[in-house]
């Protein structure tokens, strides 16, 4: 069985987490990442974020590729109403896991589905539960000593090392690492982008 593609797919994203869940369902699919400000704004709800950056991230390669279907999705941790960005160092990585040592905290990602000159564009919010065990000190100053926590969202990744914390997850486990595959399949076939065989 194989998924057929029927028209051109971009992924409007450089995160390498996209790319490879695409790809293990055997998705061939182009990559042009979108370059935006990711900056919060002011009086901006957590919603309202993750709806405006993949939007922005799906419209800005749309543009481009006009006759494509263009996928743009934002990623947000998401604890006490504070937005979890990328530690840039291990100070930084530390206060992220500290916040989420032993408590729950939620990811929300916005995925986009677009394609300009057909002048269709879905978009759909996802929301996972995480729980993350009481992390010793020792493992933390192990973790923030890998290179793991410095390019993912919370400062930690689901799929590899990080996953170690988690003690609970309801929802999407994709969804943490970054693109609910089950939703985004739903609409590609809904859309007739794709179809199984």
């Amino acid at each position: 069985m194989d998924i057929i593609l029927k028209q051109t797919v971009i992924l409007a994203s450089s995160s390498p987490r996209r790319r490879e869940l695409l790809r293990s369902l055997g998705l061939k699919f182009k990559t042009v990442p979108a370059h935006i400000d990711e900056d919060y704004l002011e009086g901006e709800t957590l919603r309202q974020h993750v709806v405006r950056l993949a939007r922005n991230k799906a419209g800005l390669v749309a543009e481009k590729y006009p006759d494509a279907w263009v996928l743009g999705a934002d990623t947000i941790v998401v604890v006490d109403g504070q937005i979890l960005g990328k530690p840039e160092n291990k100070t930084q990585a530390k206060k992220m896991l500290q916040k989420l040592n032993g408590r729950t905290h939620k990811v929300y990602t916005c995925f986009v589905i677009a394609r300009r000159n057909s002048r269709v564009s879905k978009t759909r919010v996802i929301q996972s539960t995480v729980r993350f065990k009481n992390i010793s000190p020792d493992e933390m100053k192990w973790y923030i000593s890998t290179k793991e926590p410095y390019d993912k969202a919370g400062g930690y990744a689901a799929q590899e090392k990080g996953a170690s914390f988690i003690k609970a997850l309801r929802g999407s486990y994709t969804n943490v690492i970054g693109l609910p595959l089950c939703e985004v399949l739903e609409e590609l076939k809904k859309l007739g982008v794709i179809r199984f065989r």
